[in-house]
């Protein structure tokens, strides 16, 4: 797995070994930034990864400019690992992880930004939960984008703030509007 595009272009991102990570695809992550890069300036945004694993799309982010981007994640070898990271591409200052529970981190204080990207577990029953949380606690901006990966037998496109959803091979990613 690598960095598709932006300063680390080609750098490899090393998969934390034992950590119960499933990262979206090189695939999936190249149509991902070509549909956001379409319609919103990823450069100098704000992000949030969550249920980061090896940070695959939060780090894509910052190689093609994010200003800043807070990565959480539970499993503390992929959190140690991603911190590891950030500190040899020298992007501390850029990059935050957060070792917790997802759902009691959206339960601190909100600050909203651009873009939000979850790739929760295929089994992860809060998923509905997690949107509405997101949606209504202030987390995104207006006129921001929530992309939410999610087995391809699951479907959110009821949801007032669904916008579109594209499939690849077993995912799909939905997106809601800010």
């Amino acid at each position: 797995m690598r960095i598709l595009r932006g300063k680390w272009q080609g750098r490899a991102i090393p998969f934390p070994k034992g950590a119960p990570t499933r990262p979206l695809t090189e695939k999936a992550r190249e149509a991902l930034f070509h549909i956001l890069s379409h319609r919103w300036q990823i450069e100098g945004s704000q992000v949030l990864d969550l249920f980061a694993g090896s940070g695959a799309v939060g780090l894509e982010f910052l190689s093609r400019g994010a200003a800043r981007v807070a990565f959480v994640e539970q499993d503390p070898r992929a959190a140690h690992s991603l911190r590891s990271l950030l500190r040899q591409w020298g992007a501390e200052e850029r990059g935050r992880v957060f070792q917790m529970d997802v759902m009691m981190f959206l339960a601190t204080p909100s600050t909203a930004v651009q873009f939000i990207f979850a790739g929760p577990p295929f089994r992860y029953w809060q998923k509905k939960r997690l949107i509405q949380t997101i949606l209504e606690g202030g987390w995104l901006q207006e006129g921001g984008c929530l992309i939410v990966e999610h087995p391809s037998y699951e479907s959110y496109a009821d949801h007032p703030s669904f916008w579109r959803q594209e499939r690849y091979v077993a995912s799909v990613l939905s997106f809601f509007r800010g």
